[in-house]
């Protein structure tokens, strides 16, 4: 029994390595993107933002989007009022009144007389309806972006006449703790993962916080109408769909220049709540690739979590099949965040490395049982799933 348990973890373990090397290996080979900014025919984009309940995060959002270095006269920020029972709506009707290209719109799902999945995926197509633009940007209200941010979407839609396009978003560390430490590391592996997706064609991923995509692309791919009953996951669905069609115009902007960065979540709690609400649609997916990746990553962690558990009530059988996982494990994943945190120069991060990724053990664990098991879940006062 040990042997062949050792031999299993070793397969496991190694088969895990080989995922985050393969990884490495399509991200290092993802080109850096460098600003020209010497565009002769400036599109006008769309900047399209759902917003609910973020009265203490929307202004900061706003004045991210005003101090842009693109033309003021070629881009329009729409932001979509989701039912918001704060001060939101009134924070960016002020806003309106001084920004001349800045609109404040009001969702219209409840006037639609139909069952709806996901308010903000309304929400978001009430500002797409409305918008003027060739190409929409979409992120979050929580979210501030960098000056140029604009601008390196722009040149990308231009220059490889891209029809969708994904960027890096990071966790804020103006609180640097534990909680919030775990969470800005887990997003920088997983912006790796995500290019390195882009790079290879498969396994591909997308984060609505920052992304864009051709409008007349959108209308004519039908939209949000053909996607999965999910009150989660319109990002990825969008980019799987608009791959379908056009496999060779998706990029991904390898820049810090494009970084957007995002608020942490501030308890436990609402970590394991957004995180079930992220996993909750991974069995709408398609991809394969992405599916046995999940999987894998599940699988690991899981019998990391059970062999420790078995190792106290019979260490000589299982701690040896433990130590086998686990350091395949906190290996891979080194590699990983070594990599992030080196380009998106979170050195501070490094610190908190060992600790959070044990804690990652035991959350993918707990967040895959759970988004599986029970995929209905609190969101902004929605009960939704």
């Amino acid at each position: 029994m040990l042997f062949e348990g050792i031999v299993f973890c070793f397969v496991l373990g190694f088969s895990y390595l080989f995922i985050i090397a393969g990884y490495l290996k399509n991200w290092r080979a993802l080109a850096v993107i460098t600003e020209e900014k010497n565009q002769t025919d400036v599109p006008f984009i769309s900047v399209v933002i759902a917003a609910r309940d973020e009265e203490n995060n929307i202004s900061h959002c706003i004045q991210s989007l005003l101090n842009q270095d693109y033309p003021v006269d070629k881009f329009e920020i729409l932001i979509v009022d989701d039912f918001s029972t704060d001060r939101t709506a009134e924070l960016i009707k002020n806003f309106e009144q001084s920004v001349t290209n800045l609109k404040y719109l009001s969702s219209i799902a409840k006037e639609q007389g139909k069952q709806i999945v996901s308010y903000k995926r309304e929400a978001i197509q009430t500002g797409i309806n409305a918008s003027k633009g060739k190409y929409i940007l979409l992120t979050d209200a929580d979210c501030t972006v960098p000056p140029s941010w604009i601008n390196a979407y722009s040149e990308q839609f231009i220059k490889e006449d891209c029809v969708f396009v994904g960027g890096p978003v990071v966790i804020s560390d103006e609180i640097p703790n534990l909680l919030t430490s775990f969470q800005g590391l887990d997003m920088i592996g997983m912006m790796v993962i995500t290019g390195a997706g882009y790079q290879s064609g498969n396994q591909l991923l997308a984060n609505g916080a920052n992304m864009g995509f051709s409008k007349q692309v959108f209308n004519d791919l039908g939209g949000y109408d053909q996607f999965p009953k999910k009150a989660s996951g319109d990002d990825m669905f969008l980019l799987h769909h608009f791959h379908q069609y056009h496999p060779k115009r998706i990029r991904f902007l390898k820049t810090l220049s494009a970084v957007v960065v995002t608020q942490p979540e501030h308890s436990i709690k609402a970590l394991l709540r957004q995180r079930i609400r992220w996993a909750s649609k991974n069995n709408a997916y398609k991809e394969m690739n992405i599916n046995f990746s999940l999987s894998v990553l599940f699988m690991v962690s899981l019998k990391i979590v059970i062999l420790g558990v078995l190792s106290i009530i019979q260490a000589s059988i299982f701690f040896p099949m433990f130590c086998v996982l686990y350091t395949f494990k906190i290996f891979s994943d080194y590699l990983l965040q070594r990599e992030a945190i080196k380009f998106f120069d979170k050195r501070k991060l490094e610190n908190y490395f060992f600790l959070s990724q044990n804690i990652h053990t035991l959350y993918i664990t707990w967040v895959g049982i759970m988004a599986s098991l029970f995929p209905v879940y609190q969101w902004k006062g929605r009960r939704v799933r």
